[in-house]
């Protein structure tokens, strides 16, 4: 047996979910099974097999031959295929605690579902008509319909959690003064940014969350034939693609280039496939009769983010012919307290660690405390907000008792090397523009195994990465042909006065041999530690502590 360790599509998933045990498990064709390990760790696995961002797919070791494992993909093929089996929850003795949660989002519900099997009575407020936040009134149905939401809800309130709708609440302290023992409050990132440019006010412009929630309700708002859709967001895109549905010609600007747009890079290609125009480097400094008027951009030096500031270039301006502008900038918290800390964008002050405000009592999290993420970073705010909540009320906060123990799992056959990502079924262009309709098909049965099949099972793959420090050069082409972030360049010298490069995390290795094949000195030795295969480089050297040589 190989000693399990913490794969990077897991290490890079906000809730941690144990994506290699759930593709075993799909590989096999037991999707119910692969469907348990998912809810470990969220109770919104349709949800997130629909419209995750899936941060773990970036990390995927799989890009280090092609193309990343379809794990958002094969998550919604765990729930579709798994869903008939009924799952089991095993819920604690009554403590007697009372919690009100302010808000009925992924993060609320998160927060409630744990808080119910820790024992605790739970009471979700909510201000809308139905319970799912964000989920039911800022995602449009072509990408995730009611039905989904209720049915991860439905189980939800089946644990125990009692849900009110139509209940809007003024103050988090008020719930306090009413008995509840603890108050968590996720009631999401609603207000719009403005985009602070002259006849903003006079010409139309609508935001973007307002726009969809419209849309979600029912009652489009007429947007006319030319519709400019103002941002490079999630929000932004689908408030552009949604326009191309309602027969609008649509262009989207975004101030940076493709390359930093914060939305997926699938929506993003399904924008451009629907007819959506993006111009890049494009920025809006004013909004006229019919008319927006534009100025190119150029990327200067990095900002706060990371990314290169956008600079305006001097004599650019030019102008879109428009009917509707939709603002997609950004949103803001609108925080039902009275005397809660707030930071600068709005978002409420919590620890870190436990979410719990200045307040007693009174805890925050999701887009109310961490600023706008995504469905997958609420609900990792949710299990951090559950255990703070029950440590606070005299349990453990320990939220692992309601995973499964894990197997022995046993690497019987290693993945092909060459072997491309399954494509998922979508419905011709023309079809998706014609309605509201799923514009993405879930993988059948048999398209799911053969892409579970490419993962590479790096939780069961152990390798020792070793550099002879004497024999480094310092070139850097081990890190640079690393996608797993394995290699640093130390701050010491070896005799022959290089810099030399560190496996600093060799737990992230995967065994592709890029490193080794590519170093032009043979420094590099990449060992399989595992039973079930063992193989070496090219190459076999003798590792030697470094000589630190006084500059």
């Amino acid at each position: 047996m190989v000693s399990p360790k913490v794969a990077p599509c897991e290490r890079a998933c906000p809730a941690g979910i144990d994506v290699p045990r759930y593709i075993r498990s799909i590989r096999g064709g037991h999707f119910s099974e692969a469907l348990a390990v998912v809810r470990e760790r969220i109770p919104f696995p349709l949800v997130c097999g629909y419209a995750c961002a899936h941060p773990c797919e970036p990390a995927c070791a799989r890009l280090q031959y092609d193309e990343a494992i379809a794990i958002r993909l094969l998550k919604r093929a765990a729930a579709e295929h798994g869903w008939h089996a009924s799952p089991v929850f095993s819920r604690k003795a009554e403590t007697g605690k009372r919690v009100g949660i302010v808000g009925a989002g992924p993060c609320g519900l998160t927060a409630a579902h744990y808080l119910v099997l820790l024992g605790h009575s739970v009471t979700v407020f909510e201000a809308l008509e139905q319970p799912g936040g964000m989920l039911r009134y800022g995602i449009p149905a072509y990408r995730l319909p009611d039905e989904v939401i209720d049915a991860d809800i439905r189980l939800i309130e089946q644990c125990g959690v009692r849900i009110l709708t139509n209940s809007r609440i003024e103050s988090a302290e008020a719930l306090v003064e009413q008995g509840y023992d603890a108050v968590l409050l996720a009631s999401g990132a609603w207000a719009a940014a403005r985009m602070h440019i002259p006849g903003e006010e006079h010409h139309g412009a609508i935001d973007g969350i307002s726009f969809l929630r419209s849309v979600n309700d029912g009652a489009a708002p007429a947007v006319g034939p030319r519709v400019v859709v103002v941002g490079g967001g999630d929000t932004a895109i689908d408030a552009a693609r949604v326009c191309r549905r309602l027969g609008a010609d649509v262009v989207q600007i975004y101030r940076r280039s493709r390359g930093e747009m914060p939305a997926t890079e699938e929506e993003i290609s399904a924008a451009i496939e629907e007819g959506v125009k993006i111009e890049f480097l494009t920025a809006p400094v004013g909004i006229g009769a019919n008319a927006l008027t534009c100025v190119r951009m150029k990327l200067g030096l990095p900002d706060a983010s990371g990314r290169r500031r956008p600079e305006p270039v001097a004599g650019s301006e030019f102008t879109i012919a428009v009917d509707t502008v939709i603002a997609a900038i950004g949103q803001r918290p609108e925080v039902p307290a009275r005397n809660l800390a707030r930071r600068p964008d709005g978002a409420i002050e919590a620890d870190s660690a436990t979410l719990a405000t200045a307040s007693v009592g009174i805890f925050a999290g999701g887009d109310a405390a961490g600023g706008p993420a995504t469905i997958i970073h609420a609900i990792a705010h949710g299990r951090r907000a559950a255990a703070g909540i029950d440590r606070f009320l005299g349990g453990s906060g320990d939220l692992e008792q309601f995973a499964r123990e894990k197997p022995d799992a046993e690497l019987k056959d290693a993945a092909a090397r060459e072997d491309r990502r399954r494509a998922f079924a979508a419905a011709p262009v023309p079809e998706r523009l014609a309605g509201f309709s799923l514009a993405e098909q879930c993988y059948d049965p048999r398209t799911a195994m053969d892409e579970a099949r490419r993962c590479l099972s790096c939780d069961l793959r152990v390798f020792a990465v070793r550099i002879d420090a004497a024999l480094c050069k310092d070139c850097g082409y081990c890190k640079e042909v690393c996608g797993l972030n394995v290699f640093d360049r130390s701050t010491e010298y070896n005799a022959n006065g290089y810099r030399f490069y560190v496996a600093e995390r060799a737990e992230n290795c995967v065994g592709c041999f890029r490193c080794s094949d590519i170093c032009p000195d043979f420094a590099i030795e990449v060992a399989d530690m595992g039973e079930a295969q063992r193989s070496k480089c090219h190459c076999s050297v003798t590792v030697r502590e470094p000589v630190v040589v006084p500059r």
